[in-house]
């Protein structure tokens, strides 16, 4: 036997039908989208006006503490506090712990020196970040590369890793920022990073005529730097019995990251090599295209027994067989 439907119910399904009509989503009109849209300009003006001047202000803040330890010291154990216990709520007493257990690195003169130098460079990315045009800052990136090659103490992972994961970017919101330029170096003490994208590439559009100076400068410099930390390697070893010695260089040799790659041995037998190359490849696609192939011809006659004697040999039968017959210069 079927069972009747309630009147009730009927009558409220029947209800329900005859509104579904005035239910349907109203959308949009063309001058409403319109409208929104020039809505949405406007706010995208005003938020990119509000971030510039966060990041303008950012950098000014770092530039300042770069060039007083007293206020580097601040600034960190500001972001420190500001990060790390008022965001996550934990009370003062917590922060003050902290501190009290860091005071003897707070007060260690490698620690403060990278610092400085860590927040000298995020001044530099944070104007690298808001301009267009590179040659702005491009003195005084020049001025930072050739300051920091004459570090006369290791550095600290202050500066051994990207300014992006700093304390300081955290503290001002700026990780996305610092990260987001793929013509900017993020490690502070990486001086081939930043010669190989910002300042190779810019003297390549801009000023070919000083490439040969700017690597003549990057290697001496990166030289520099690989001598100053093979010499804070013996020194470490000094005064240690066999044992002691053996167990340190196996650790000095196993170092990896950023001090890894300059180790001394490696530095002269592979690193130093392609940096001699790379400046005669920039003079000959660049500068002179004549004096370059004949720098690259004799480099690779010297180096053809050589571990990269065949790199070498291939890159530059490479090169010469993109020339057409007859397109250049005859080489004498």
């Amino acid at each position: 036997m079927r069972t009747m439907k309630s009147p009730t119910l009927l009558s409220l399904a029947l209800a329900t039908a005859a509104l579904l009509p005035s239910l349907k989503a109203t959308e949009l009109t063309p001058a409403q989208i319109e409208s929104i849209k020039e809505q949405i300009k406007t706010m995208r003006g005003a938020l990119d006006g509000h971030l510039s001047q966060r990041n303008s202000s950012a950098g000014q803040i770092f530039s300042r503490a770069a060039a007083d330890p007293k206020a580097a010291i601040t600034l960190y154990l500001d972001s420190h506090k500001v990060v790390n216990y008022d965001r996550e709520g934990a009370p003062e007493s917590d922060f003050r712990a902290w501190k009290d257990d860091h005071e003897d690195r707070l007060r260690d003169e490698q620690f403060i020196e990278s610092l400085m130098i860590q927040l000298r460079y995020l001044a530099l990315s944070c104007q690298a970040a808001e301009t267009q045009e590179i040659e702005t800052i491009f003195g005084n990136l020049m001025t930072y590369v050739d300051g920091l090659s004459r570090l006369e103490e290791l550095p600290t992972t202050a500066i051994t890793g990207s300014v992006a994961n700093s304390i300081f970017a955290e503290r001002y919101h700026l990780g996305e920022l610092l990260d987001s330029n793929p013509k900017w170096e993020p490690v502070p003490f990486n001086i081939g990073g930043i010669y190989d994208k910002t300042i190779l590439p810019y003297l390549r559009e801009e000023n070919p005529a000083a490439l040969m100076n700017a690597w003549d400068k990057r290697i001496e410099q990166q030289s520099r730097i690989v001598a100053m930390i093979e010499q804070k390697k013996e020194e470490a070893l000094r005064g240690l019995d066999r044992d002691q010695e053996r167990r340190t260089r196996g650790n000095q040799n196993r170092q990896g990251g950023m001090m890894g790659e300059l180790d001394g041995d490696d530095y002269i037998a592979r690193t130093l090599p392609r940096l001699r190359w790379a400046k005669m490849r920039d003079q000959f696609l660049h500068v002179d295209e004549v004096m370059g192939a004949k720098a690259m011809l004799n480099f690779v006659q010297e180096q053809i027994t050589n571990e990269l004697g065949e790199e070498f040999f291939n890159e530059f039968s490479g090169l010469i067989n993109e020339k057409r017959t007859g397109e250049s210069r005859a080489i004498e």
